[in-house]
């Protein structure tokens, strides 16, 4: 029973990272629902195409719906749940055409590192020149990038170096 609750939560991981990356790649997440160990999303992905999807974690399948507003029929598909049935069904959703480009991870957090960084900087200049600046946008930039990362990710730009540091009150 442990080995299929690790297996489960590996699974849930792998579907919540391949979520933020369709998501980075451009697909509008327009409906997500969870009951009884399924999860169900509704995307709009590239050219229109809709995709209803069923991420069944017990059964570990994943069953796709798509529809195309110039179709008279609905395309059904199955899938096993696993990381390269996702993979395809991402570059399915979202195909990333000559021209265009996907924001790499390794970019949006190395940007998202600078955000915190500089306002980490302008608060302890404010702090000496007891002056008040606001580094709201700042906040808002780094916010908006670190929805684009997974956990995971977000963890790995979490810097210790550039965390406020504690104050010794024996100073």
């Amino acid at each position: 029973m442990g080995h299929s609750m690790s297996n489960s939560v590996a699974l849930k991981t792998l579907v919540e990272n391949w979520l933020t990356d369709v998501q980075r790649r451009g697909a509008d997440l327009y409906a997500e629902n969870r009951a009884n160990g399924v999860l169900y999303l509704s995307f709009q992905g590239k050219d229109h195409l809709r995709f209803s999807l069923k991420i069944d974690f017990d059964v570990q399948e994943i069953t796709v719906q798509i529809n195309s507003p110039g179709w008279n029929s609905v395309k059904r598909e199955a899938f096993l749940l696993n990381a390269e049935s996702l993979r395809l069904l991402a570059k399915k959703i979202c195909p990333v055409r000559e021209g265009q480009a996907v924001v790499s991870v390794y970019l949006l957090a190395r940007l998202a590192i600078l955000c915190h960084a500089y306002q980490r900087l302008l608060g302890d200049y404010d702090r000496e020149h007891h002056i008040s600046t606001s580094t709201n946008i700042v906040l808002e930039i780094e916010s908006e990038l670190r929805q684009c990362l997974t956990p995971e990710e977000q963890q790995r730009t979490d810097n210790p170096f550039l965390q406020t540091p504690r104050r010794n009150s024996a100073f």
